[in-house]
């Protein structure tokens, strides 16, 4: 199966050799076989909750990486429950949690936080909606992000979101305090995300705009959700403002 664009460049924002890297919501499979094809784990844990989806999984990784069969783990079980506490909290782990919504998201990245607070975790996350709700809700949980960015594929843009969790025992965060890095902020519309100014980026920013200015005729002016919506929607004009 061809990979699509959004795998493409979610693959490639993982540069790094990990311990662990947990594919979750994995569908096919894509990403993560990928991640093994290209030895980027020691270990590469697809999870999913459907058990359709991890029956067939089981017999394409058979197929494909048999004499491998150490390198790779199935988990039929929700997000939130990822059994990280069976393995050192030196290991590092790579969390890619991509294809679902950003409340959803945010729900499984706060559960693992809090569940393993001093474990090594790092999480790349690729929403298809509910993206500033997800953003905000981060910005919340002691994470620092190492990296952003937005592509189109289709008619459609994803913005892929690479975080580490920020604590005494994680090497990556050492890392950033090393290199003068105290703390990368979580912006809710977006950070080093707008690197650039692009037809692409404009384009999305005046789309997201128009979005939440839509939603706005269907509220109560001076409501609380009216005056929310309308914060959010300044927010972004304010961003493409500054790269026009």
């Amino acid at each position: 199966m061809k990979k699509s664009k959004r795998i493409q460049a979610i693959d490639r924002m993982v540069t790094r050799h990990y311990q662990h890297i947990w594919d979750c919501c994995c569908d096919h499979g894509q990403l993560g076989v990928g991640f093994l094809a290209r030895d980027t784990a020691n270990t590469v844990h697809f999870v999913d909750i459907v058990p359709s989806i991890m029956t067939k999984l089981e017999r394409q990784l058979l197929s494909t990486f048999a004499e491998r069969s150490k390198q790779w783990r199935l988990h039929t079980m929700d997000v939130r429950e990822l059994p990280i506490d069976q393995y050192p909290p030196e290991d590092t782990h790579l969390i890619v949690i991509a294809g679902v919504g950003g409340e959803l998201s945010l729900k499984m990245v706060s559960a693992l936080v809090k569940k393993y607070p001093s474990y090594q975790l790092e999480f790349l996350l690729c929403p298809v909606r509910h993206q500033y709700q997800l953003r905000d809700g981060l910005s919340l949980l002691g994470l620092s992000l190492l990296g952003e960015e937005l592509h189109k594929e289709q008619k459609w843009y994803y913005e892929i979101i690479h975080l580490v969790a920020v604590n005494a025992n994680n090497n990556a965060a050492k890392r950033l305090l090393e290199q003068g890095v105290d703390e990368l902020p979580i912006e809710a519309v977006g950070s080093i995300l707008w690197h650039e100014s692009s037809a692409q980026h404009r384009e999305y920013l005046s789309k997201t705009i128009a979005h939440y200015q839509r939603s706005l005729r269907s509220l109560t002016k001076n409501s609380g959700e009216y005056s929310k919506k309308k914060l959010i929607a300044s927010q972004y004009e304010n961003v493409l403002r500054q790269i026009t």
